[in-house]
């Protein structure tokens, strides 16, 4: 009979294989990312095709963001619960299928509830990526492997819309959901690589919990967006806003009863996991109006075609992916707190700044690339910070329901950002094109469908006098770039509190062993391992390698041959 520790790879062949299995999860991760970013270069050629009001065009952007941050909690338990490798597997289907749809829309509303779909595969897949590489990689490898997937989660939504440009030029906006498709191929052909996983301990779904924390989301986003245009009174809005706070009590009180939560509280008994999940939220809510309002404005405001457009991001795709892997080399040397406050405090909300400040409709390309090769090193420094601090804050087991919280926070931030800055700032161009239109005597109609969104103009433009057409055009410009520049000083106010949230809650030094916890509530351990005893076990229960539980105080043993059978399946993790 073979033996157990016969079977297991040996220690040179289970390295390899890790690293082609984090090969394959950056590559699913980075899909993922860079189809919520591509759609931004496309959205000028999409309002026009569509002729969208700017409260459409948000949707377009915030359909995918609302469904794929409202489910992410229930897809990691999904994943905890039927295994990781599998729902990554019909996560990434579901994206592809609902990807081709959409470059066949017919109309606006076709194109929304697409990427309401596409948010759907893309919330089973996220989760999995990160859970898959907890369960791999053991703690001392996993800080250089979540470098590597948070680099590639950068490499997305930097590449995204310089991809988009450039097909948004060579076949139309419809190019960009083609582009899915071939990149799955390839990620499905690399799943025989990776391992199944599971958790031993949840195996009960929280329906409840997703469907009020789901609702509670999209409400209040819908309210957010439709606030601007339909009056904050309205009765469809207060109604809104009335559902969002009672699902969201609802959410919390149910989170708090059922035995197998999609939300463990306790989670938020770990200081470091709460300061990221805060921080990330808050940075998020900060940056996404520079990902969503640069392409617009250098298409709309300087007249760049859509490629032209994407090249020049590009600054900020190379800092965050060089600046990335660097920032997760950092982190032991000088620990999460420090880098948690430099990266949005200084970065972040100096960027913002200067943006606010500089950005004008003959600003120089250099001013614009250096201020963004700023920014995307801030966002490299933080996204391995938060994700590894957060990870090493609670057992493998819940890696799942762990990894979607740590999305979730992301893209709660980021939905919630496109939806406030963006009516925000829709406010403001409306303000400033009805008071510009004003002098030149244009008919009440027009000012009133120019004032709901530039991407709209091409509905009155080619109707008006040839002496109007110029000064509405610099009108439309002006108001576009003021709504911008005060989005951005709006969000230097959450990069800072992003920093001032790192600096009080994530400790100093980076945890050197995975969280331990017993009864569903954790345990705390030392930053660094303690004393070993002369049984080679240390004082706090952990053995000799830091990463797994002594059978020492009643604890279930570890096997030391764990790390390697999580390299086979099917594998089913335990509490470490």
């Amino acid at each position: 009979m073979t033996t157990q520790a016969s079977a297991a790879p040996s220690a040179s062949s289970t390295s390899r294989r890790r690293w082609i299995i984090l090969l394959v999860l950056a590559g699913s991760q980075m899909l993922v990312q860079l189809d919520a970013t591509i759609i931004n270069t496309a959205m000028p050629a999409i309002k026009r095709a569509f002729e969208m009001s700017e409260a459409q065009s948000l949707w377009v952007v915030d359909a995918y963001m609302v469904i794929f941050g409202g489910l992410l909690l229930l897809a990691g338990a999904l994943g905890d619960r039927f295994g990781r490798r599998k729902i990554l597997i019909v996560g990434m289907g579901i994206f592809v299928v609902a990807s081709i749809a959409i470059a066949f829309s017919p109309d606006a509303n076709f194109m929304i509830v697409g990427r309401g779909l596409q948010g759907l595969g893309g919330a089973l897949v996220i989760p999995q990526t990160l859970s898959i590489l907890t369960a791999v990689f053991p703690r001392e490898e996993r800080g250089r492997a979540i470098g590597i997937w948070a680099g590639a989660m950068g490499f997305g939504m930097a590449f995204g819309p310089l991809v988009g440009g450039v097909l948004v030029d060579l076949i139309g906006w419809a190019g960009v959901f083609w582009v899915p498709a071939p990149i799955a191929a390839l990620c499905m052909f690399g799943m025989a690589a990776v391992p199944e996983s599971r958790s031993q301990l949840h195996t009960k779904l929280d329906v409840p919990g997703a469907i009020t924390g789901t609702i509670a989301m999209v409400a209040i986003v819908f309210a957010i967006i439709e606030g601007i245009q339909k009056g904050w009174t309205d009765p469809l809005i207060v109604g809104s806003f009335a559902v969002a706070i009672v699902s969201a009590l609802m959410f919390i009180v149910i989170e708090r009863r059922t035995d197998q939560p999609l939300l463990p509280m306790a989670f938020f008994k770990q200081r470091d996991f709460t300061g990221s999940m805060v921080g990330m939220f808050f940075i998020m809510f900060a940056l996404m109006g520079v990902m969503f309002y640069l392409p617009q404005f250098f298409q709309l405001v300087q007249g760049m075609s859509a490629s032209e457009s994407g090249a020049r991001l590009m600054p900020l795709a190379l800092a965050m992916m060089f600046f990335a892997p660097v920032a997760a080399k950092l982190l032991p040397k000088i620990g999460p707190r420090l880098m948690l406050f430099w990266a949005p405090a200084v970065h972040g909300a100096g960027a913002l700044l200067i943006f606010s400040f500089i950005l004008d409709i003959d600003t120089p390309y250099w001013m614009i690339g250096l201020t963004m090769a700023f920014l995307g090193m801030g966002g490299a420094m933080h996204m391995p910070a938060t994700t590894d601090t957060a990870m090493a804050s609670v057992p493998v087991d819940l890696a799942g329901k762990a990894s979607a919280v740590n999305n979730a926070g992301r893209q709660l931030g980021g939905t919630l950002a496109i939806a406030i800055l963006g009516s925000f700032a829709a406010a403001v161009y409306s303000s400033g094109v009805s008071a510009g239109l004003g002098p030149l005597g244009l008919p009440d109609e027009s000012v009133e469908i120019l004032a709901t969104g530039i991407g709209a103009a091409q509905q009155v433009l080619p109707t008006l006098d040839q002496s109007l057409l110029m000064p509405t055009q610099l009108v439309l410009r002006e108001s576009f770039v003021d709504a911008i520049t005060d989005t951005m000083r709006f969000g230097v106010i959450f990069a800072l509190i992003s920093g001032i949230v790192g600096w009080i809650l994530v400790p100093k030094r980076q945890r050197q062993t995975q969280a331990q916890w017993e009864g569903g509530q954790p345990v705390e351990q030392p930053s660094a391992p303690a004393a070993m005893s002369t049984n080679g076990a240390s004082a706090n229960g952990l053995s000799a390698n830091g990463l797994a539980p002594a059978p020492t105080g009643g604890r279930r043993e570890v096997a030391p041959k764990a790390r390697s059978m999580a390299l086979q399946r099917p594998q089913k993790t335990g509490p470490p």
